[in-house]
């Protein structure tokens, strides 16, 4: 259903029951849109929670963009949300560039999030985009990795998602785990086109924000809730640095290594994936 938050309106899809620890997910893409990962996981761990599936400001099924967006609008939406919804506190499970946009709320509202999941995240851009491309280029005969240095930007991004787009119909190919290569996401069929037209307007405006090229990795320090990162064997976002700093940095920090699977571990091994998350979350 719509809910009306601050000054837009976001679909939210709750599921469980209403007096089951809640969990929020964020959703990445950016732009994905929470419709695939709740097609997987919403019906499993609502059995355990109170899920709350958010496409963010813009994306989807949510009211189209009306100006700007940022990083720091999309964070306070979730603290406005867990507000509108009545709840004192909630945790929290992120998939891909949601990653991102979770350490920042987790670091900025310490005391609203009480555990996290990291679900293959694209914590720093510059890094989770070179991996991306490197993981292309042995599909792209000829392609190489747009160089860069310092802070993210949006020509950064278009180059690398550029170089990325090239594969074509085997685009999945590396996102994919060898035994999942057959796998479907519900939303590139199920959805209409006017959804995806959002979602791709939201990705032009937050990568053109500044709050995009804003560095996160140093708000590892900062998480005070229990963390737990799912890294896929064949993921192709989440940089080896990345992982080191997690692993070193966080105080309270969990890593699990899913074997066989790659970019989409909830939906390439739903029921492991369900099972991990509750028992983490319990």
């Amino acid at each position: 259903m719509l809910t009306e938050v601050r000054d837009t309106r976001l679909y939210v899809d709750r599921r469980g029951r209403s007096d089951a620890p809640p969990l929020l997910f964020v959703h990445g893409g950016p732009g994905a849109g929470s419709y695939d990962f709740m097609a997987f996981q919403g019906d499993r761990l609502a059995r355990d929670f109170h899920l709350i599936g958010v496409d963010q400001r813009g994306v989807q099924r949510s009211d189209p963009l009306n100006g700007p967006v940022s990083e720091q609008d999309l964070i306070a939406d979730f603290e406005a949300l867990r507000e509108h919804l009545g709840l004192r506190q909630w945790s929290v499970l992120s998939h891909s560039y949601g990653g991102r946009l979770a350490l920042r709320y987790a670091a900025a509202h310490p005391a609203s999030v009480t555990r996290i999941v990291f679900e293959n995240p694209a914590w720093d851009i510059p890094l989770a985009t070179e991996n991306l491309v490197r993981a292309a280029l042995p599909l792209l005969p000829g392609a190489e990795l747009p160089p860069h240095t310092g802070l993210a930007t949006k020509q950064m991004w278009d180059e690398r998602i550029a170089v990325i787009a090239q594969l074509g119909d085997r685009r999945m190919e590396i996102y994919l785990g060898p035994g999942s290569r057959d796998l479907q996401l519900p939303a590139d069929t199920e959805l209409p086109d006017e959804y995806h037209q959002r979602s791709g307007h939201f990705s032009g405006e937050i990568t053109n924000s500044p709050s995009f090229g804003e560095p996160v990795l140093q708000h590892f320090a900062q998480l005070t809730q229990p963390a737990l990162l799912i890294k896929g064997e064949y993921d192709p976002a989440t940089s080896p640095r990345e992982i080191e700093l997690f692993r070193s940095h966080v105080p309270d920090g969990t890593y699990y290594y899913a074997t066989g699977a790659g970019h989409f571990v909830h939906a390439e091994q739903p029921e492991s994936f369900a099972q991990l998350v509750t028992d983490f979350f319990s």
